[in-house]
């Protein structure tokens, strides 16, 4: 018989995982734009705290010269990069003329850069402006960057378009890709900065974004992407784990015996087959999407999960007979491998839950899944270990 300790490792390592999945991500603070005070004496007329990703923007327009000196500070990590824009023709991506910031990786020190994005998976490398730019810099402290230029407003127009986003860095530190979902695709205004008063001028309604074609109900790779977060909810995040579950605790009655194993069976194997479909689903939607969705994190232990998980699938066409003394190594093998894939697959759905920035809901929904399964196995766990300390007494 297995040692306590052995049995409960599993709940325990569930358990665990659980609270730090359901641990909100830290929100950027954002304190009153005023409040900031600037290197070098930078002085700025107005200001405004934007909602997305944290950011805020700060101006001194110069009208006699048609020049507008313009600071954005946006948190981000060390090992990303900050920007903002002006985009003379839309609102959007497509023609932003771009002040990068970002660490080099050699020293740590913060460079800045500009260029025109011109692709939805644009190259990066240092260039000039559609406008001319009379001064850049661009400094970090406390996770914000601050990225600032002095420029010449295109057309001598105080009414712009402007962006602001955050991304990944390569390994050479130049600015990659960022999320496709939430704030991410919508850090975009059209702006006034002939006012001090912080005027904000609502967005128009039809952006000149990959991002809100992507997503459109009619637009192929917005069903693709639905598709895909159906069928690895469901697989990696609920019958694989419920197949886990079943086996555990109903293997400990004899009269659920052999009902226990096919059930087990019948959640791994349809698990698998849906996950299988899902991770096939989610390989496609780098090339529907012609280079604008990459999360190498997420695609990473997607691709993991379809290798354990085809690993775990073989290993049923050699499992040894009970009497043989290799089955304890056979079953060592299978419960860890199983308990690496449920932990990974309910660690992914969330990441993936985190990219795609959906209606609240569904993740209330999901976590509420996860939350009803952990429970279940707590009671299931006291009454098994209940069951089989009275077996040890007789």
């Amino acid at each position: 018989m297995s040692s306590p300790a052995r049995r409960r490792w599993p709940l325990i390592l569930a358990s665990a995982f659980l609270a730090v999945s359901l641990i909100p991500p830290p929100a950027a603070a954002q304190t009153n734009c005023t409040d900031h005070t600037f290197s070098g004496g930078r002085v700025y007329a107005a200001c405004n705290a934007l909602g997305e990703l944290g950011a805020s923007v700060h101006w001194t327009h110069h009208a006699a010269n048609g020049t507008a000196d313009i600071a954005f500070r946006v948190p981000a990590g060390t090992a990303g990069w900050a920007a903002w824009a002006i985009n003379p023709s839309a609102v959007g991506m497509l023609g932003a003329n771009t002040v990068f910031a970002y660490h080099e990786p050699a020293t740590g020190a913060v460079r800045v850069l500009t260029a025109v994005v011109g692709s939805y998976a644009p190259v990066v490398a240092d260039g000039n402006l559609t406008f001319a730019v009379h001064g850049r810099g661009a400094e970090y402290v406390d996770g914000v960057y601050d990225v600032h230029a002095t420029v010449s407003l295109p057309g001598n127009s105080t009414r712009q378009n402007i962006v602001w986003q955050v991304g990944t860095s390569s390994a050479d530190g130049l600015p990659e890709s960022h999320q496709a979902f939430g704030d991410n695709i919508m850090s975009s205004r059209s702006w006034d900065f002939s006012s001090s008063e912080s005027a904000v001028v609502d967005v128009p309604a039809a952006r000149d974004s990959v991002y809100s074609e992507l997503l459109h109900p009619k637009n192929l790779v917005n069903t693709y992407v639905q598709i895909h977060g159906v069928l690895n909810a469901v697989s990696w995040g609920v019958l694989l784990p419920l197949g886990v579950v079943l086996a555990r605790y109903m293997r400990v009655f004899p009269s659920l015996d052999p009902a226990w194993f096919y059930l087990h069976v019948a959640c791994q194997c349809s698990g698998y087959v849906i996950g299988v479909a899902g991770w096939v689903v989610g390989l496609t939607l780098g090339s529907k999407a012609k280079g604008a969705l990459r999360y190498p994190g997420h695609r990473n232990i997607g691709t993991a999960l379809f290798v354990l998980s085809t690993l775990q699938a073989s290993a049923l066409l050699i499992r040894p007979k009970k009497t043989v003394k290799v089955r304890f190594y056979w079953n060592l093998y299978h419960w860890s491998v199983g308990y690496t894939v449920v932990v990974m697959g309910v660690f992914n759905v969330f990441n993936g839950i985190g990219i795609l920035q959906p209606d609240p809901n569904y993740k209330h929904a999901y976590i509420g899944v996860v939350l009803v399964l952990a429970v279940v196995a707590f009671v299931l766990e006291v009454v098994t270990l209940t069951v089989r300390f009275k077996k040890s007494r007789r």
